[in-house]
């Protein structure tokens, strides 16, 4: 009897043989799952529904997940299409895991292409059919802002450009992203730091006429500052650009760090003459360099450098309270070709003999003269009692806490809302000789404080911190609702905006009209037509791509002198990849285009960065790419740097960041222990290149069957070093780049534009792997197996329409994921054990 024998690899061999009846009928071959029973099929026996899609399961899967072995606690013995019913979760697993071709692994006998087509379709259709409620949430958690959404909210709500990490502690993540609810705990000192953000945010937004002296430090990004930085005075090269919201009018003061450093007096032949300037005005100049400084060393020589750098101190100007651009740079002039003896490493020409603000502090208020008007004031102070005798200070603060309630709420402000906010104002306008409610004689300073008490209350309350949806009256547990239409503007604005709603859908909102199909469809254009809509390039991306990885790869300056330091890439290329994306996006392109697009964004660092030479400038500008090696997400910087160590490029690193964020299929974990390449014994003190170290590594048969998959993945991108650099050579190994490797499905590929094309044959699964990311980060929780036929039904309705980005968004926001939520059930009572006495 079949059943009876041993699963050794041998027997289950010779059992598929014994599997392959002939259904001369259907015209395919099919295997019976009579063997597994010991039966044999019945003359003129028809397959049941799914039963040939699942005997390639019995098949090729069940000599490993069987009731023996039960490799990774998976067993497919007795499989019937009654098995998908009893665990879902595992055929979503299964799927995926088919979808991506990982499964069987390589080197196993494999089914062919459309039998494997053919049993993914079956499994999808039949957990499509399945009744899961589970797809709407039923957790009761509230959603805190996280650092970002917190930080464009108080620049949206009040004007107020402020760091978030700089004031509150990170944020945990979960499934790669930061805005997922039950990641985004909150403890003790969470509480504290918040209201102290909320306080110096208060005070940053209203001024304060005492203001005491404090300092900002500014420092330069990479680069060789030779050309005009964007925003400083046209004529102008290099410096910095600081914005900075000022607390007070006064004077302030300026002070840059050296630039004469080298006691021989090193660049100082030639004048660099430079300049300060607030808001594109010149306050300050001098110049650096030049025949009189070159005296200076020659004739004085001991303190010689502190006459040149006492130039660049304590430089001082008077200006206004208020957001100011504070700018310190060259004015432009003409310069030749080094003439130093050996070439500099950086792409394009080093510094030379031209000198480079490296940072500055700015210092104040002294002498303060009061506040002048500035955007964020004009926002908050609607009513001023000293202008508008008609209205008290008490009727002023609750006009005024009303409104900014209303936008920080994301809804209309209650009586109980206005109550609690002027305990704050009476609380601050205490100091100003205000001794009960509604009298009289107030001074405009108390008025103020009590204004930026009540900021800083708003700020700090959690119907500003928190996000949640009440359950309405009369459902019983289990029931379903749909979230009201201004928790759905909240819903809508952070996912789309990653801050808080603007007062047209506030508006909308609050007429119940939001969850109209038409009127929700037309405010999702809308907002992805705004420029706040970037964010869903600048962090949905980040996330989705976990560029957070690139922080961690610093270029090896001994390995990639052009690429570090000064010339460090690695914010050029988030850049790149932002406006990238941002340029899919808004022109509602094929989602697809993120794979393909023949364009990109460069300076002339990146441009140089990537062998284009014909790109001038500081400013990033539309590039359309010659080089096909170049086009899409394979090609970028961002991309490549992220998957790659900071000495060399790592195939494995690149190949799952492949299988992860565009094909959807997160490989096995590795077994424990494994070494680095650079701890094995590699034999030889010959250079090797990272193929010949990884065929050793490899070896393992523990290791074989992932590297299988993802090596070859990898390798095609070989070309690339590990800061994005095209390289043809390994110049360690002095050996050609070999980028040619066999994918799981046979194909060949051979660089990046075969491996392009490969991903390119089966647009559905990176449009399914970038649904995912979207609805993971609209939904704010983490991604449930129970969620996959919601993300197959808007990938099947995408399609329909090209693939365009407008109608993913707008199938994530009219799914029930969005748009629903169930009345929370109470946990099964646990089993009471009374005991004997």
């Amino acid at each position: 009897m079949l059943k009876d024998m041993p699963r050794t690899p041998e027997n289950m061999k010779t059992v598929r043989n014994l599997r392959m009846p002939l259904y001369a009928a259907a015209g395919l071959a099919a295997v019976l799952c009579a063997p597994l029973t010991g039966q044999t099929p019945a003359a003129g026996h028809s397959p049941a529904p799914g039963e040939a899609q699942l005997a390639t399961i019995t098949t090729y899967c069940t000599d490993c997940h069987n009731n023996v072995s039960k490799t990774a606690g998976v067993s497919f013995d007795g499989i019937t299409p009654a098995s998908i019913a009893q665990n879902p979760e595992l055929f979503e697993k299964a799927v995926r895991k088919l979808r991506g071709r990982v499964m069987p692994p390589p080197g196993n006998e494999q089914p062919d292409s459309k039998a494997v087509d053919a049993l993914v379709a079956y499994l999808e259709g039949s957990l499509d059919k399945l009744p899961e409620p589970q797809h709407i949430s039923d957790k009761e958690v509230l959603h805190r802002l996280n650092r970002e959404e917190y930080q464009n909210a108080v620049h949206d709500l009040l004007l107020v450009d402020v760091n978030a990490a700089e004031l509150l502690p990170p944020d945990d993540t979960a499934q790669g992203f930061d805005n997922i609810a039950s990641a985004l705990q909150v403890s003790p000192s969470f509480i504290e730091q918040y209201v102290h953000a909320a306080h110096n945010i208060a005070v940053e937004a209203m001024g304060k006429p005492d203001a005491r002296p404090q300092g900002w430090s500014f420092k330069a990004g990479p680069g060789s500052q030779l050309t005009h930085v964007p925003g400083l005075p046209l004529g102008t090269r290099g410096g910095i650009l600081a914005k900075v919201d000022l607390p007070a009018d006064g004077e302030y003061r300026i002070n840059i760090a050296d630039m004469a450093t080298h006691i021989w007096g090193n660049g100082m032949e030639y004048e660099n003459p430079l300049v300060v300037t607030v808001d594109n005005k010149i306050v300050y100049q001098t110049v650096i360099g030049g025949e009189e400084d070159m005296k200076l060393y020659d004739q004085v020589q001991n303190g010689a450098l502190d006459r040149v750098n006492a130039r660049l101190k304590n430089i001082k100007f008077e200006t206004t309270a208020g957001p100011h651009d504070i700018g310190v740079a060259f004015r432009r002039q003409s310069f030749a070709e080094s003439d130093d003896q050996l070439q500099i490493f950086e792409p394009g020409g080093g510094q030379d003999r031209s000198y480079r603000v490296n940072s500055f502090q700015l210092l104040g208020p002294f002498d303060v003269k009061g506040l002048s008007a500035t955007p964020s004031r004009n926002l908050i102070l609607t009513c001023d009692p000293d202008k508008d005798k008609t209205k008290s200070p008490e009727v002023c603060a609750r006009q005024i806490f009303a409104n900014l309630a209303r936008r920080a709420y994301r809804r209309p402000a209650t009586n109980d809302d206005i109550t609690e906010l002027m305990q704050y104002y009476y609380d601050g306008a205490k100091q100003g000789g205000l001794r009960s409610p509604g009298s009289q004689g107030e001074s405009s300073s108390s008025f103020e404080s009590g204004i930026r008490e009540g900021v800083t209350g708003i700020l700090a309350s959690p119907f500003f911190l928190y996000r949640g949806q009440r359950v309405p009256a009369g459902l019983k547990p289990g029931d379903k609702y749909q979230i009201t239409d201004l928790e759905l503007a909240s819903k809508l604005s952070f996912f789309l905006w990653n801050s808080i709603p603007d007062e047209e859908l506030v508006d909308v909102a609050s007429k119940n009209k939001l969850s109209e199909p038409a009127t929700l469809e037309r405010e999702v254009k809308r907002m992805l037509a705004d420029p706040r809509s970037k964010t869903l390039a600048s962090n949905f991306v980040f996330q989705w791509l976990e560029m957070k990885r690139l922080d961690d790869v610093v270029p090896d300056r001994d390995v990639f002198p052009y690429a570090s330091g000064r010339m460090d890439p690695r914010q050029d290329f988030k850049t790149e990849l932002a406006l990238f994306a941002d340029s899919i996006f808004r022109a509602d392109r094929n989602i697809v285009d993120l794979l393909s697009a023949s364009h990109t964004y460069l300076n002339e660092r990146l441009a140089l960065q990537y062998g284009i030479t014909d790109v001038k400038g500081d400013e990033f500008r539309r590039v359309e790419l010659k080089d096909s090696a170049r086009w899409g997400l394979l090609g970028k910087g961002a991309f490549l740097m992220a998957a790659a160590y900071p000495n060399r490029t790592s195939p494995v690193l690149r190949g799952k960041a492949i299988l992860v964020y565009l094909e959807g299929v997160p490989p096995a974990n590795p077994p424990p222990n494994v070494p680095t390449l650079d701890d094995k014994d590699i034999g030889t003190t010959k250079a090797l290149t990272v193929r010949q170290l990884m065929a050793k590594h490899r070896a393992s048969p523990a290791c074989s069957s992932c590297h299988a998959i993802m090596d070859p993945l990898g390798f095609a991108l070989e070309n690339f070093d590990a800061t994005g650099m095209w390289r043809d050579k390994d110049r360690f190994a002095n050996t050609a780049i070999d980028s040619a490797g066999e994918l799981p499905d046979g194909s060949m590929v051979n660089g990046p534009d075969d491996l392009r094309k490969a991903l390119l044959k089966k647009p559905e699964q990176f449009v399914q792997t970038f649904t995912e990311a979207l609805l993971t980060y609209a939904m704010g929780r983490e991604r449930e197996y129970y969620d996959m036929p919601t993300v197959r039904k808007i990938v099947r309705e995408a399609a329909a329409k090209d693939y365009k980005f407008s109608s993913i968004v707008l199938a994530v926001v009219n799914s029930d994921q969005f748009k629903m939520r169930r009345v929370p059930q109470p946990a099964p009572a646990a089993n009471k054990q009374v005991a004997s006495k």
